[in-house]
């Protein structure tokens, strides 16, 4: 006759209620790791980037902090000149690729008006073979209007053919966060001519 020998799993540990303190306690355990582990992630990703500058002579911790009124204003100029080379200096075969770089100083409630502006020049200039430079002479700033007032002469060329005639445009623009695209974070918000004498 075959004798029914019954073992338990956890024999070693002891009877049903010791296992089930020993699962208890190790899950508490988990938990509380768990939690000290998310807070700490949290703490660690909402602290402030330490930036080093490292060069030749020296290595440094930098502080981040807002520009000035005048570097703020050089940063202002530096985006009006890039946005004004961009947008208003292209060859006619090449005039997508360089209203796209133009695209990227262009705030979002601007860029419906400016596709609508870029999408008739693209279509002139390309059935025409017209290019374009644009020779800023004086960029005026004005930081409590946002607005820049840059005057230059611009040269068409028609098939071999040039014109010549003064521009003076007042492009508007407003300060934003700062991105990888945008660094400065100033951004176009209008684009108006004033005068385009000779036509």
């Amino acid at each position: 006759m075959i004798k029914n020998i019954q073992r338990t799993w956890f024999e070693v540990w002891g009877d049903e209620s010791a296992q089930n303190q020993i699962l208890k306690g190790l899950t508490a355990l988990l938990v509380v790791l768990v939690a000290i582990q998310s807070i700490a992630l949290v703490i660690l990703s909402l602290r402030k980037p330490i930036l080093i500058a490292v060069s030749s002579s020296e290595t440094k911790v930098l502080a981040a902090q807002l520009p000035n009124a005048e570097l703020l204003e050089q940063e202002v100029r530096r985006v009006v000149t890039s946005y004004i080379k961009a947008r208003h200096n292209w060859e006619w075969s090449q005039i997508e690729s360089h209203l796209k770089d133009a695209a990227k100083y262009v705030d979002s409630d601007f860029e419906k008006a400016f596709r609508k502006a870029t999408s008739e020049q693209i279509k002139i200039a390309k059935d025409k073979r017209i290019s374009q430079v644009f020779y800023p002479s004086e960029i005026s700033l004005n930081l409590d209007s946002k607005t820049a007032k840059v005057t230059g002469d611009r040269i068409l060329n028609i098939d071999g053919l040039r014109a010549a005639n003064p521009l003076t445009l007042e492009i508007g623009f407003r300060l934003n966060s700062r991105s990888v695209t945008n660094a400065e974070g100033v951004y176009v918000t209008s684009e108006k001519l004033l005068t385009n004498s000779g036509q």
